[in-house]
């Protein structure tokens, strides 16, 4: 699939952004990742990197290229392109982290515009940290990905907050696609996203302009499609996470009491 290549402006912000050092114990982490056949570049996300703590499970993306990475069987890899990703529980050192693995060419899919999937995007147009990649191609092409989904969210921020723009917008993105993801976030929490990185948010919203201006038309179902779309898709990653997850259950539970403590 080809991407339409991302306004340089834009690319070179989430580029450098991307590249910036993070944590130590999770670049290491990231590093035992990477040595896991098929594993292309390895993304930190999560309220772990928000925070700037290892305290907690640290979340990271594989990203793979080839037939069966990360040791899955035929199976698993073919479940992986029809309902990605697969999560997998890792440990490293004292650390434990939750490691969702994902085909590179099903990341940049579900990056773009005509994705009917949310989750994707709406995560990684948040704060996200490359921590590490096999070449500077696998790095490059992980910045464009990261890149489109930051344009696909921009222009559903302004398509569902008429009249709205900047940071304004923003809260009204995620306080959308929350409802969409069946979050267990405490009333507020796609709110605190936004203030918690406010600046961001506000220098990311005129880096949008182009795409957000040479975006085609909504449709009138497009949103209320996703939104339909999206109860069973997330409801089925849960209970795949349940039974395929080591641990899943106790996990979800975890994570439910996790977030009613913000």
């Amino acid at each position: 699939m080809t991407i339409r290549q991302p306004d340089p402006d834009l690319q070179a912000f989430v580029t450098a952004e991307l590249n910036q050092p993070t944590l130590a114990e999770a670049t290491a982490f990231a590093a035992s990742l990477g040595a896991k056949p098929g594993v292309a570049a390895v993304l930190f996300y999560g309220s772990c990197l928000q925070r700037g703590t290892t305290e907690g499970m640290l979340d990271f993306y594989a990203l793979t290229d080839s037939i069966l990475p990360y040791g899955q069987n035929r199976i698993s890899a073919a479940a992986n392109r029809i309902l990605p990703p697969n999560v997998y529980p890792e440990n490293f050192q004292a650390l434990k982290a939750k490691v969702a693995v994902v085909p590179f060419d099903v990341f940049h899919q579900r990056m773009s515009l005509r994705s009917w999937d949310t989750t994707f995007w709406a995560r990684f147009c948040q704060r996200t940290a490359i921590v590490w990649a096999r070449d500077d191609a696998a790095r490059a092409a992980a910045a464009q990905a990261v890149t489109t989904g930051v344009e696909t969210a921009a222009i559903w921020a302004e398509r569902l907050t008429p009249g709205t723009g900047g940071v304004a917008a923003w809260r009204g993105l995620f306080a959308k696609t929350y409802k969409v993801e069946i979050r267990v976030e405490r009333p507020g929490r796609a709110a605190d996203i936004v203030g918690a990185d406010e600046d961001r948010f506000a220098e990311l919203w005129p880096l949008t302009g182009d795409a957000r201006a040479k975006a085609p038309p909504a449709s009138s179902f497009g949103w209320t499609f996703r939104w339909l779309w999206g109860k069973p898709l997330h409801v089925s990653r849960l209970l795949k996470a349940a039974f395929t997850f080591e641990g899943g259950p106790q996990y979800l539970l975890w994570k439910i009491r996790r977030h009613r403590r913000r």
